[in-house]
C-alpha cells in the first residue's frame, strides 16, 4: 500500500452504469456513509437510507436530479443507525434487510442520547422525534430483486462488521455496493461482528467478478481497496495476539501496537475497539460482548503509531 496515496473526495452522485448511482459522503467518518440509487426509468431501489434527516434528503434531492423515479424498495446493508435512521423518511418503500437485521432495529429503537455522547456535534441534525422503521421484509442468505431488467443479488456473507451485513451484487454491470463490510481509507470499526469472519466476508468480495465497489465509508473503488482493508485486519489482528499471549490487556496493547500507514486512514484511533474485539475472538467468543464503554472511552486517549 503506498501511504502516501490516501485520497480525499467530495460528497458526490456518482453514475456508475445506465441507472446505476452511488452517493458517496466526504470523509467517511463516524455515521457518514454512502448509499446507493438504482433505477429503471420509472421507480428505483435505493440502498441504504443514511444517517440523519439532513443526510437523507440531501441525497434524495440527488437522486430525483436524475428523473429516474421514486424509490419503491429499500435495502439496508446492515442494522446500524448511520444506515437505517432514515428508513422513515421512505414512506411508500417496502424495506428489505437480512433477518437479524429487523430485531437489532427494533431493540436499539433511536439512540439519541447515546449518539449525542459519542457525536455531539450531530445535535442540531437529530431531533427528538426521529421514527424508527424496521425492515418489512426481511432474509436468511440470498434474496434476488429486479430493477427492470437489471439483476440485483443480495447476500449475507455471514458475521463481518454485523452479524446482519448483506452485499448487493449487480453482476452484469459488475458492481457491488458492499455496505459496511468494506470501509476504504476509513478504519474499519469493529466494535460489533466478529473480525475472522469479516476477513473471510472480504476474501469473498475478492473472489467475486466485479470491477467497482462502493463501500460503506469511503472513495468508491475496487479489490486493491479491499484487499488493503484485509491486510490492515492482518496486521492488528498479528500484533494483538502477541500482546495478548504476552498478558497485555486491551488498552495496553492498542496503545503498543504500531499500525505503520494504516495510521494515516480517518479514525485511526478505533484500532482501540477493534483491539477488544479481538481479544474476545482470542477468548474463543469472536461474536461475544465486549466493554463498548471502555473501548469507545479509550479512544479519546489513543495516539497514533506508525
Amino acid at each position: 500500500m503506498d501511504a502516501h496515496a490516501i485520497p480525499s473526495w467530495k460528497t458526490k452522485f456518482t453514475e456508475l452504469a445506465d441507472g446505476v448511482f452511488a452517493y458517496t459522503q466526504a470523509t467517511g467518518g463516524f455515521c457518514i456513509g454512502n448509499a446507493g440509487y438504482i433505477t429503471d426509468g420509472d421507480e428505483a431501489i435505493a440502498i441504504d437510507a443514511l444517517f440523519s434527516p439532513k443526510m437523507t434528503r440531501a441525497f434524495q434531492d440527488a437522486a430525483k436530479k436524475t428523473k429516474g423515479g421514486p424509490v419503491r424498495r429499500l435495502i439496508n446493508t446492515h442494522h446500524h443507525v448511520d444506515h437505517t435512521l432514515g428508513n422513515a423518511l421512505f414512506p411508500k418503500a417496502t424495506v428489505i434487510a437480512q433477518t437479524k437485521a429487523r430485531d437489532h432495529i427494533i431493540r436499539n429503537g433511536f439512540p439519541r442520547e447515546r449518539l449525542l455522547g459519542l457525536a455531539p456535534w450531530f445535535k442540531k441534525d437529530l431531533k427528538k422525534d426521529i421514527a424508527v422503521r424496521p425492515p418489512d421484509v426481511t432474509f436468511d442468505d440470498h434474496l434476488t430483486l429486479y430493477s427492470g431488467k437489471r439483476r440485483l443479488e443480495l447476500s449475507h456473507p455471514g458475521s463481518a462488521h454485523t452479524v446482519d451485513d448483506v452485499l448487493v451484487l449487480l453482476p452484469e454491470d459488475r458492481i457491488l455496493f458492499a455496505g459496511d463490510v468494506c470501509f476504504f481509507y476509513v478504519t474499519p470499526l469493529a466494535f460489533e461482528g466478529n473480525i475472522a469472519g469479516w476477513v473471510n466476508a472480504l476474501k469473498l468480495v475478492e473472489g467475486l467478478e466485479v470491477d467497482t465497489i462502493v463501500p460503506g465509508h469511503g472513495p468508491i473503488g475496487g479489490k486493491e481497496q479491499v484487499a488493503e482493508l484485509r491486510a490492515y485486519f492482518d496486521v492488528i489482528t498479528q500484533e494483538a495476539w502477541k500482546r495478548f499471549e504476552s498478558g497485555m490487556d486491551e488498552a495496553a496493547a492498542a496503545a503498543d501496537i504500531a499500525i505503520g500507514p494504516f495510521a494515516r486512514w480517518g479514525e485511526a484511533e478505533r484500532l482501540v475497539p477493534n483491539v477488544h474485539r479481538l481479544y474476545a475472538q482470542f477468548r474463543g467468543d469472536p461474536e461475544g460482548p465486549i466493554d463498548v464503554v471502555r473501548a469507545f472511552a479509550g479512544m479519546a486517549e489513543f495516539s497514533v503509531r506508525e
